[in-house]
Formats: C-alpha cells, sequence, structure tokens
C-alpha cells in the first residue's frame, strides 16, 4: 500500500513561496489542509472549514489569521509553526502546493477546491492589481486578451518558479486526482459551492467528521456567502492590517463565475479549451470548467 500513496518529489518554489518551508512540519492526526490552487476560493474554504469547526455563525477569530499558508515566507517558519504547536483547536493549514510537493498523512483530511481556468485568470488579474507589495506584475502590462492568450500556451513544468500558467493549474489538479479514491482526499468545485453551499459545506462536514445541527448549518453557510465575507472584509481577508492590499474590500472582487464571456473572443476561447483538452481526458475538463452540477 505504501507504494499506493503520495509522496513529495518536487520543490516548489515562487515570488515568497517555497515548498521546503515544510520540512519541520508535525502533524496532528485531525489535521485539515486547504489545498487550492491560487484564487480559486482559498479564503473561502478557510472559511467554511473555521465555522465548521467552532460551529457558529459569529466567530471570534479571523479564520485566514488561524489557518497560516505555511510555504510563504510572510512569517519565519518557526513563527508560523509556534502559532500551530499554540492551538488547541483543529488545526486549518493553507497551501497552494501541488500534492508532489508537500507530505501525505493517512490520518489528516485535504480538501481541494477547483475552478473554471478562465475565472481564475481573470481573478488573478484583479487580485494583483489590488496588492501594494512590489512584486512581479507582468501579467499587467499586457491586455486582458493578451494575457489571456500567453497563459494559455506558457509552458509548465513542475518545479520552475512563478510558473502561474493553465498547465500549473491543470498539473495541480492531476496531482490530487491521481490519488482521489484515497478516503481523506476530496475535490470540491467552485461553482458546486456557488450553487448548493448548504449542501456542499454539509458534504465537507462528513469529510471531516463533523456533526451539524440540521437547523445550524444554514446559518453557517450564510455567514460563509460571499456577500457576508465581503461586508465584513476585515475579518475574512487575509492580513487586513500589514499594509498588502489597496483596498481589503475589493480582496472579494465579484465571487461569480463567467467573468470572462464579455471579454476574450470565441477564437481565443476555442484555444483554451483545445490546450484543456490535451491535457486533461474530456470528463475531468469537463468537471474542471464547471463542476458537476452543470
Amino acid at each position: 500500500m505504501t507504494n499506493l500513496l503520495p509522496k513529495k518529489t518536487t520543490r516548489y518554489r515562487g515570488i515568497f513561496t517555497d515548498s521546503d518551508r515544510w520540512a519541520d512540519f508535525k502533524h496532528r492526526s485531525d489535521d485539515i489542509f486547504v489545498c487550492t490552487p491560487p484564487k480559486c476560493g482559498t479564503t473561502w474554504t478557510q472559511a467554511i472549514c473555521a465555522l465548521l469547526i467552532f460551529q457558529t455563525p459569529e466567530l471570534e477569530v479571523s479564520p485566514a489569521s488561524i489557518s497560516p499558508w505555511i510555504d510563504a515566507a510572510f512569517s519565519p517558519i518557526e513563527d508560523v509553526l509556534a502559532l500551530l504547536e499554540s492551538q488547541s483547536h483543529r488545526r486549518i493549514i493553507k497551501t497552494h502546493t501541488p500534492l508532489d510537493g508537500i507530505p501525505y498523512f493517512e490520518d489528516c483530511q485535504y480538501i481541494c477546491v477547483y475552478r473554471d481556468p478562465r475565472d481564475v485568470y481573470f481573478s488573478l488579474r484583479s487580485h494583483l492589481a489590488n496588492i501594494k507589495l512590489d512584486i512581479p506584475k507582468d501579467i499587467l502590462d499586457e491586455t486582458p486578451q493578451e494575457g489571456f492568450r500567453n497563459w494559455i500556451v506558457d509552458e509548465f513544468t513542475p518545479g520552475r518558479e512563478n510558473n502561474a500558467a493553465l498547465g500549473s493549474l491543470v498539473h495541480h489538479l492531476k496531482s490530487f486526482q491521481h490519488f482521489q479514491k484515497l478516503p481523506n482526499i476530496e475535490l470540491y468545485h467552485y461553482d458546486d459551492l456557488s450553487r448548493d453551499l448548504t449542501g456542499q459545506m454539509q458534504r465537507m462536514a462528513d469529510q471531516l467528521g463533523i456533526q451539524v445541527d440540521a437547523d445550524l448549518l444554514p446559518e453557517l453557510a450564510e455567514a460563509a456567502s460571499f456577500g457576508n465575507m465581503k461586508k465584513n472584509a476585515q475579518q475574512f481577508a487575509p492580513d487586513p492590517d500589514a499594509g498588502i492590499w489597496h483596498d481589503s474590500v475589493r480582496f472579494f472582487n465579484k465571487g461569480t463565475s463567467g467573468q470572462w464571456r464579455d471579454v476574450i473572443s470565441q477564437t481565443d476561447d476555442q484555444d483554451f479549451k483545445t490546450a484543456l483538452a490535451a491535457q486533461l481526458d474530456p470528463e475531468t475538463a469537463k468537471w474542471l470548467i464547471a463542476g458537476g452540477g452543470s
């Protein structure tokens, strides 16, 4: 069975990330790993997990502050590990790293969330425009149409620094999908969460082994709604007082799908679908675009 389990084989590095920061991480048997490519609902999923763990729509914590992004060097890794070690509640750990770049623990839960790649690209543009930090934002030097075309065809190599392209998102999905039959790895889709947040939260609670009162679940789902999180951006946005964002409310930009429809041409959309078909089987490609509810 050991040979059939995931193994860390690749080091991933970005502008301020390094998957080697996991080296001294000590897991607990009930840890929850929120595993998403960027702009696929990471902050949303962290909030959902916190609401399920604390069982109240009136959270007294900021989900992002108790759920550190372990790969990112915003804080010394010793400080991040100390924060996690100090927590007595069930822990939530965030990562954007594919499964071949992080440790796998049979007694932990992996929540993996994906989104239509076209929405990911346009959400990424908005996200970068809202960041005040002096980091590479080459994507914003191009028109949305030019950037989208380049994003489609940019060659992906696992572990290559700053490799945020369509191929990167696809690789992330494939790294987890390959082990999807393991009982502690579950794949979710942004659109399914949008269509039926209460039902998907129940599914997530079932995965995590959390019992939620039937009368409470709709209240938790309302607290996890896009409108509530945007309204309470000071609580839900990551590090709202750290000077990272031009506007923490804008961190929750639109939260809708199909933002690309009036921007890219039919030709570019067909090129996108052709590129996706070259990397994924038809059923998986269809799911990545729209989830399971369409």
